[in-house]
């Protein structure tokens, strides 16, 4: 009899403790990260989604994307925002959003609005939006980081065939990154002969390449498909992109909303957020994989 009247008290104590922790999520606010429609295609709605997911989970406090119209004015995406929550933890803000993001803030001063610089090196454009960056939690992606990272798979992916690499990349890219790429390369007993590249406009065929890394410019190169590996820096679903990309590095909102979240929660002002390298299984041969 005993038996009994326990078994009905431990069913409700598991179902309790099970339900608490629901509770406590759905009760915590939210983290959002606004972005265009146009982003969508690009991007993969599904990736979105798990992305989000993950990151909720991680964070344990739901991680939800507004999404507003490409011609969307300032003022639609205060509405956008507010109708997915009035109250959220923290709203992240890309720089192509910056003015929204100064008159979010100036609406609601209480929330934290965080903007994410991305790979961009210049100015976030906060003098032009009448604010300071005190305003805002600024993070920008850590390019020296990247570039150091890929300097590593690129000599991978080499497998010691001492084959020469091309990199492609703005205009603008600090000669810190470039840097880091090389200091990368020469931790190596013989260092790869590297090509930098501003412009596809630039590029000469190279006999012996080994690794093609593309960061910001000669998109174009990816017509040639040659059998050539390419670390290719950018959000672009990686379903889209050819057979020959092997890594994808990703900095959009959604890789860094952890970093960033937790960033804030420190109360760190401005700082920097590695991307998350993807590296595509199905493109790579397995031994490179394992190198990798």
């Amino acid at each position: 009899m005993r038996r009994k009247t326990k078994a009905p008290v431990i069913v409700a104590t598991i179902a309790f403790v099970m339900l608490v922790p629901m509770v406590i999520f759905e009760a915590r606010s939210p983290v959002l990260i606004v972005t265009d429609q146009a982003f969508l295609p690009l991007y993969g709605q599904t990736r979105i989604r798990r992305e989000t997911l993950i990151a909720s989970f991680v964070l344990f406090r739901r991680v939800e994307t507004v999404f507003v119209a490409d011609d969307a004015g300032y003022d639609t995406v205060q509405f956008a925002v507010a109708g997915v929550s009035t109250s959220p933890f923290c709203v992240l803000f890309p720089l192509r959003f910056a003015q929204a993001a100064r008159l979010y803030r100036e609406n609601n001063p209480q929330i934290r609005v965080v903007l994410l610089e991305g790979r961009n090196d210049e100015e976030s454009g906060l003098s032009s939006t009448g604010s300071s960056a005190s305003d805002y939690f600024i993070y920008k992606t850590d390019t020296e980081s990247d570039f150091f990272r890929a300097g590593l798979a690129a000599a991978a992916l080499d497998m010691d065939k001492n084959g020469k690499i091309a990199v492609f990349l703005e205009s603008g890219t600090g000669t810190q990154a470039r840097d880091a790429f090389l200091q990368a390369l020469n931790s190596l007993e013989k260092p790869l002969e590297t090509h930098f590249f501003t412009s596809f406009s630039a590029f000469n065929d190279l006999p012996d390449l080994s690794c093609v890394v593309l960061a910001g410019a000669g998109a174009e190169y990816l017509g040639n498909e040659n059998g050539v590996p390419v670390i290719f820096m950018t959000w672009i679903d990686p379903f889209l992109v050819p057979a020959d990309v092997v890594i994808v590095v990703n900095d959009s909102p959604w890789a860094q909303a952890v970093e960033a979240v937790r960033m804030v929660t420190a109360g760190v002002g401005q700082g920097q957020i590695k991307s998350k390298f993807h590296v595509l299984k199905e493109n790579i041969d397995k031994k490179v994989l394992l190198k990798l």
